[in-house]
């Protein structure tokens, strides 16, 4: 199974556009958001996909994020959702609350961890647990979006170009 992982994609519909289109080229199976979506119009672009989606810091909307998530079938944005798939433990949050995030990885009871917030690719293992940073597809050098194979534990980072 094939997670797209997008992060800090603060109102840049053409970059998310593009990097949903490219998650459907590759086969992507379910998308998760890890906060900074800022504009509840931002959630249509992911009708196409089961999604997840977390609160970030730039999300100050939190009432019409909800109401446009519910809408489309997403549920509830929080500010941390956990959930498991293929018998693996997730939990993702936007990363802005570094204690949320040590204590995450020092419980060791997630097999992975995705987050956002640094605008910075990161993929690495702490205490037997997958750190996922996406990247940023704003206010960022390189623009990038991350692809998790769960059957094989293989992170792809994606760069997403404007036009």
């Amino acid at each position: 199974m094939k997670i797209g992982i997008i992060s800090d994609t603060h109102n840049n519909i053409d970059l998310t556009r593009r990097a949903l289109a490219m998650f459907a080229e590759l086969g992507v199976d379910f998308v998760v958001h890890a906060g900074d979506i800022t504009s509840p119009r931002m959630l249509k672009l992911f009708r196409e996909f089961e999604s997840i989606f977390v609160l970030g810091n730039g999300d100050i909307d939190v009432e019409d994020l909800n109401r446009e998530a519910a809408a489309l079938g997403f549920g509830c944005i929080e500010e941390s959702c956990t959930f498991e798939l293929q018998g693996k433990k997730f939990i993702v949050f936007h990363g802005d609350k570094v204690p949320a995030f040590r204590q995450a990885v020092a419980s060791g009871e997630y097999n992975y961890i995705i987050k956002g917030h640094t605008h910075f690719f990161e993929n690495y293992v702490s205490n037997n647990t997958r750190v996922i940073n996406p990247g940023s597809l704003y206010s960022t050098d390189e623009c990038s979006v991350a692809i998790l194979d769960i059957d094989t534990d293989r992170v792809e980072k994606i760069r997403v170009e404007e036009e």
